[in-house]
């Protein structure tokens, strides 16, 4: 895994951080698009998903346990 891959997904934890929540279940933690509905982001490679989760919980991404809580109303 490079530095170039972590970077793809930076935005997840900086500029585009309130569109984004971590959705919390038994397994960890699945980045979640916000929006309706709601998008997961899912990342085959589990070290770098590792790494995501970690500098989105860093950073104060949400957390939620209900996929409701994702969904964007306007």
């Amino acid at each position: 895994m490079s530095e170039r891959n972590l970077s793809e997904y930076e935005e997840m934890w900086t500029t585009e951080r309130e569109r984004w929540a971590l959705f919390r279940s038994d397994m960890g933690y699945l980045p979640i698009r916000r929006g309706d509905p709601p998008m997961a982001e899912v990342i085959c490679d589990e070290e770098l998903s590792e790494l995501v989760v970690a500098k989105m919980l860093t950073a104060g991404v949400a957390v939620v346990v209900d996929f409701q809580d994702c969904q964007v109303r306007e």
